[in-house]
């Protein structure tokens, strides 16, 4: 099994008034995963960029949102994982990647 990181994007603080984060659903998706959740993460309401050493931090344009860890075989099986995942729900979106051991 190798380890996938799954970076939340937009939501769940830009949430649209009609799709509000909702933390049962999230409860809910990650129970169904089981364990194949090997980090639940964090979700986040605020990020900054910091672009070199002496810039400094500015407001983030990324949306960063959260992350979360899963086991997976491959990115066909993770990406599967994390077609249900709440954060589609909430105008969001996530990236996936392959960690190294």
């Amino acid at each position: 099994m190798d380890q996938f990181l799954l970076v939340y994007r937009g939501a769940p603080d830009g949430a649209s008034h009609s799709h509000q984060h909702d933390p049962e659903r999230w409860d809910s998706w990650f129970d169904s995963l089981g364990a194949r959740v090997l980090d639940r993460g964090s979700l986040s309401h605020a990020s900054v960029d910091i672009d070199t050493r002496l810039a400094g931090p500015k407001s983030s344009a990324s949306a960063l949102a959260g992350y979360s860890v899963l086991a997976a075989t491959d990115f066909n099986e993770a990406v599967k994982l994390a077609e249900q995942c709440p954060i589609f729900d909430e105008h969001g979106s996530l990236e996936i990647a392959r960690l190294s051991h």
